[in-house]
């Protein structure tokens, strides 16, 4: 079933009825292209097929990809900040698909609603939002079972390619993929730039090199130490491990210099030196100090 506005039309004699527009603070640009609706909903489908999986979508706009998702008969959990659309749910949505829960309100305020959950997210994000979205979801979703997230083409690229605080991070938690490109004429308003779909699907505990935190604590310790050694473009890790605010705690610093040392790591390496496997062996290697 396809959302009754999805194409430019329908889009704009909506705006018309309700006397709105499209807000750029919220990062509204609703997909119309049907070939990529299509293409999320049966690059998911496989990754979901254990009954007991429930479904998020984050940012449900005007239901372009909601109404697909919902007509997969999961239970879904539906998550909207902008009242026309919240209006639009409950008039439209809810009386059709019964297995739906509306989450009114900032999305990052009500993702505790899924924390319990083995659930898969689908969402269209807003730039500036992408990643704290993104991190609170791998960090507090214990049962994460994937998601297929609409980010910026630039952002999805860094992600997969580079070597930074945030690429490293989330490895220790899932695995991405860059799936494809999506034209900016794939939305109406057209934004300035491409998009691009991002994959993450949760690690595998199997195998070498696996190690994930496993506690609050140990999320804590794994980020500190990543701020800590991106701290200061390009820098050796020995200037930051000796100058970065991050590690001015010197029970930390020492065992960090420790793990290091275990790790085989020359201090004198910066971090984009290093591959995923070594940060991974050296927060387990952290972890393991200071647990002592």
């Amino acid at each position: 079933m396809k959302s009754p506005y999805s194409t430019i039309s329908q889009i704009q004699s909506f705006f018309e009825e309700k006397g709105i527009r499209a807000q750029k603070k919220f990062g509204q640009n609703f997909l119309i292209d049907q070939n990529i609706v299509e293409y999320i909903v049966n690059v998911a489908k496989p990754l979901f097929s254990e009954g007991d999986v429930t479904l998020a979508e984050i940012g449900i706009g005007l239901g372009t990809l909601t109404y697909p998702i919902l007509c997969l008969e999961k239970e879904t959990d539906l998550f909207e900040i902008d009242h026309a659309y919240i209006q639009l749910a409950k008039d439209e949505i809810l009386p059709k698909f019964p297995h739906a829960i509306l989450h009114a309100g900032d999305a990052l305020e009500n993702l505790f609603h899924i924390y319990p959950k083995k659930v898969f997210v689908f969402g269209n994000l807003p730039y500036h939002l992408t990643t704290e979205i993104i991190n609170t979801l791998i960090i507090n979703c214990r049962h994460f079972q994937g998601g297929i997230f609409m980010v910026q083409k630039e952002f999805a690229e860094r992600l997969v390619k580079e070597t930074s605080s945030l690429s490293v991070f989330l490895s220790a938690f899932c695995e991405i993929k860059f799936l494809k490109t999506v034209h900016k004429n794939c939305f109406f308003p057209i934004p300035k730039i491409h998009s691009a779909l991002l994959l993450l699907t949760p690690k595998q505990k199997v195998g070498n090199n696996q190690w994930s935190p496993q506690s609050n604590e140990g999320v804590e310790i794994w980020s500190r130490m990543l701020r800590t050694l991106f701290w200061g473009k390009r820098k050796q890790i020995q200037v930051s491990l000796r100058e970065s605010p991050f590690s001015n705690d010197p029970m930390f610093r020492d065992a960090l210099g420790e793990a290091l040392l275990r790790s085989q790591i020359p201090p004198t390496k910066r971090p984009e030196e290093l591959n995923r496997e070594q940060f991974l062996n050296l927060g387990q290697h952290l972890l393991d100090i200071l647990s002592k």
